[in-house]
């Protein structure tokens, strides 16, 4: 009789970062948070879970592993700023690290110590969880477990042989740039499974008051000006929120800086809507969707993931000119906040967590044909 992957419960190595202890406590690095949710639905569906990461972090698992200090970080990219555990102020100026350059010497030490603990724990059917592609291909080729893989594709340069992308579009985008010109096939084991929020970060806000907001990285290529110019058309105010500073100054704008969790969400749920007008092809631009679980529509361009997340006069817009912009501003107040919150808990990690589970099954089930011919894979059925 065949193994059934549903009965079984598995094993996963998640790999943290290097530049950051895995900790909500740094919520403006989309990579961190995604790691700390990956361990809680992982943990809430009886899995067992191992990170590897830096001292300091509090991130929910079976087994923490300190891969490096906060001393070492501190040397490589602090400026000597003792209230901040990192030491430097990532409020104001982003998180720093090394991932476009030559490495560091503490990220190498963090590949050794990682490679060097996973394999004195691996069992060959468990799971190594790449959660940082190229970055971390270093750690995944010495541990060599066969169930590698990367579930949580926001990035281009994707490599492991079984995939998760956080969008259609970033998957098609991928096979494309990896194959241009052709005509190319699918893959079966590669999925499209959606970032992944929780719940209680976000509270449906029916009331709202009269400013948009901007929050993210305070960047050109976010889109800025297109809030900054829509809302100048308008006539409203903008609460510009996150780590930068604006270049420039106009009269309709005030700019509050990094905001927390409970600063965010109050911020969102009572803005008459939210910009995300990134110039980028978005691979999944997390702002838009946590907005909407406040009950808050959007307003965002037209390409990129914005197709997939944003239902148009429903959640929110998306716009080309200026003039859709400006559309979108006065017709926001018509969309109900009721209806937006419901269509966005798709990505609560209460339901994400299960398109994980049928992914991590039919890897198993991969796993287990590829090591016994009597076994079936792709064709096996219950």
């Amino acid at each position: 009789m065949e193994y059934s992957p549903q009965k079984r419960k598995f094993r996963f190595h998640l790999l943290g970062l290097v530049h950051l202890p895995v900790s909500e406590r740094y919520m403006g690095c989309a990579f961190t948070q995604k790691i700390v949710k990956m361990a809680k639905m992982m943990l809430s569906l009886g899995h067992e879970v191992i990170v590897y990461g830096a001292e300091s972090s509090d991130v929910p698992c079976t087994e923490f592993v300190q891969t490096h200090t906060l001393r070492e970080l501190q040397d490589t990219w602090g400026d000597g700023d003792n209230r901040f555990d990192i030491g430097y102020n990532w409020y104001k100026d982003g998180f720093r690290h090394d991932f476009n350059k030559k490495r560091e010497q503490v990220t190498l030490d963090y590949y050794d110590r990682c490679v060097e603990e996973i394999n004195r724990r691996k069992q060959p059917d468990d799971f190594l969880l790449v959660m940082q592609g190229f970055y971390h291909k270093p750690i995944a080729d010495r541990v060599n477990l066969w169930l590698t893989c990367e579930p949580g594709i926001g990035y281009r340069g994707s490599y492991t042989k079984y995939r998760a992308f956080e969008s259609a579009y970033l998957r098609n985008f991928t096979y494309g740039s990896e194959n241009p010109g052709q005509s190319v096939n699918g893959n079966w084991y590669d999925r499209v499974i959606p970032n992944y929020f929780d719940e209680k970060d976000f509270t449906l806000q029916t009331e709202k008051e009269d400013y948009f907001l901007f929050i993210g990285r305070v960047i050109k290529r976010k889109g800025l000006e297109v809030a900054v110019r829509t809302v100048g058309q308008v006539g409203g105010k903008l609460i510009i929120a996150g780590q930068g500073n604006p270049w420039f100054k106009s009269d309709n704008c005030e700019f509050v800086g990094y905001v927390g969790p409970k600063e965010r969400n109050e911020l969102m749920g009572k803005a008459k809507a939210v910009f995300v007008p990134t110039l980028y092809l978005e691979a999944f631009g997390g702002v838009n969707v946590e907005a909407q679980l406040c009950g808050t529509p959007v307003i965002t361009t037209d390409f990129g993931v914005f197709p997939e997340t944003v239902i148009q006069g429903v959640t929110g817009f998306r716009c080309n000119v200026l003039q859709d912009f400006v559309n979108a501003a006065r017709e926001v107040e018509n969309l109900d906040p009721i209806i937006i919150r419901k269509k966005a808990e798709r990505y609560l990690m209460t339901n994400v967590r299960f398109e994980f589970q049928q992914w991590f099954n039919d890897l198993y089930q991969l796993y287990l044909s590829a090591n016994d011919s009597s076994i079936k894979g792709w064709g096996y059925c219950e």
